[in-house]
């Protein structure tokens, strides 16, 4: 089985495509549809795949009897098979009966062949991950953030990971299908939630055309601490209309504040494990452009370079996840991250270099907005936008770009979007890039994912390119 990946602008403010659907599982209506379809024809074609009719007895006794080679011992196997297709008829039948208390839920996908998932008619176990409990949009987001950790840890050794890990490390480790089979999240990893982990199988016809990389799994399951789960088919999931969320990406309008915080910045508790997921992910650091006095946190840079292999040179800031970001209250699990930029492989770097603005305003501006939200108790995250000053002006002299937007990285996958403290705690790592005016102001009117799906349509990423056009 493969780990699931999550990527993409929908990780954080979609939901998948369940956002852009119309919002969270609508339980009570999707039940009724559901024991509606289990009485309709239409539920047929699953029902004899799972259970498929067993014709090898009619076509035994059918060939002893004809042939005369065994008349009674046909007659047997014609009876053995009547019988056995009469109960499934009646399985057939009965069957809404089993299913009429059970509770719709959402899951997450940790594990499991999304390639097989993607076949009509195939069928192929899974491992998901859910809750009995309501779920509201913060409830959502920290299943997907427990859904990522222990996707993380599947083929680690569980003696090589952190000792409050091992525990959900065995489990996931243990991946050979087992039926009903459920199993508690150890409580200290989420302690406000009750999440279990299910052995599941899902049906390729039941994901509509590219949905199975949208992370979220609607399913009907037995209360309990054991019992069957089943995957709900797209026609009969009705999710509630939700409003907009709060944290619906804004401009958020930066002013330089006249006197610093007195706040002394903290001494970097995780400085360590960021050096390691910058070398794991985009290459060991040249150099360090640390900072000499620092307020309410220390931010330093790390600058990779260049090499054959990655053709670019990165920007990495440290420090901004020391402290907790001010996020609203159902997006906690934002509340840690860094920020990147990538530039061209040409870029000068060095002392003297960094005297001339056009070449410092990357670092100059990793650390405006690394220390941002804690001096102004907000947060950043994706698809938020900062223009520089209002109106927006140049970041340095000769240059038409005028603001920053923040998303995922556009290379490394989850590993590099989002690195996991030793004690679970998720750090997301977002991707700087630099905006036009007329790009801030489009994103202002109708938001950041159709000013990024004009990006992406353009051939442009975040890699910086000085030379972009506008393509608003």
């Amino acid at each position: 089985m493969l780990r699931l990946g999550i990527t993409g602008a929908e990780g954080l403010t979609g939901y998948g495509s369940f956002g852009k659907s119309g919002g969270m599982l609508d339980e009570d209506a999707t039940r009724r549809k559901f024991i509606d379809w289990l009485r309709s024809p239409a539920f047929d074609g699953q029902f004899n795949a799972i259970n498929p009719r067993s014709n090898w007895p009619f076509w035994v006794g059918g060939i002893l009897v004809v042939t005369m080679i065994g008349v009674l011992p046909g007659i047997g196997f014609l009876i053995y098979g009547w019988r056995r297709e009469s109960a499934r008829k009646a399985a057939r039948k009965d069957v809404h009966l089993a299913f009429s208390h059970q509770q719709p839920l959402l899951c997450c996908l940790i594990i499991g062949n999304r390639n097989l998932f993607r076949t009509k008619g195939a069928m192929a176990p899974a491992l998901l991950i859910g809750t009995f409990e309501n779920l509201d949009m913060a409830g959502i987001e920290e299943m997907e953030t427990a859904a990522q950790l222990i996707a993380s840890l599947y083929g680690e050794d569980p003696a090589s990971v952190p000792a409050e890990l091992r525990e959900v490390c065995t489990m996931v480790n243990d991946d050979a299908y087992k039926p009903d089979r459920r199993r508690p999240v150890p409580a200290h990893l989420f302690p406000n939630r009750k999440f279990l982990l299910f052995d599941a199988v899902l049906l390729g016809d039941h994901f509509e055309s590219g949905s199975i990389d949208n992370p979220y799994i609607p399913c009907i399951a037995q209360p309990g601490a054991k019992g069957s789960i089943a995957q709900l088919p797209p026609t009969v999931v009705v999710l509630r209309e939700l409003p907009k969320p709060v944290y619906e990406p804004n401009i958020i309008e930066h002013k330089t504040p006249e006197t610093p915080p007195p706040l002394v910045a903290p001494i970097s508790e995780n400085l360590d494990e960021i050096e390691k997921h910058i070398t794991k992910h985009l290459g060991v650091p040249e150099r360090v452009f640390h900072e000499l006095i620092s307020t309410t946190v220390h931010i330093d840079v790390h600058i990779v370079p260049a090499t054959a292999e990655r053709p670019w040179v990165s920007l990495v800031t440290s420090g901004m996840s020391d402290i907790p970001m001010t996020t609203p209250e159902e997006v906690e699990v934002w509340r840690f991250a860094e920020l990147m930029i990538r530039l061209p492989a040409d870029w000068k770097l060095g002392e003297e270099a960094f005297k001339q603005e056009e070449n410092y305003w990357p670092i100059r501006w990793l650390k405006i907005l690394a220390r941002l939200p804690h001096e102004y108790e907000s947060w950043l995250s994706y698809g938020h936008s900062i223009p520089n000053g209002d109106p927006p002006e140049p970041f340095a002299p000769g240059m038409p770009f005028a603001g920053m937007i923040l998303t995922w990285p556009s290379i490394g996958g989850e590993e590099l979007a989002t690195l996991y403290l030793a004690d679970g705690t998720p750090v997301h790592f977002w991707s700087l890039i630099p905006l036009h005016p007329s790009e801030i102001s489009f994103k202002l009117k109708h938001g950041s994912d159709p000013l990024l799906e004009k990006l992406a349509a353009a051939g442009y990423s975040d890699l910086y390119d000085p030379r972009r056009p506008a393509v608003v």
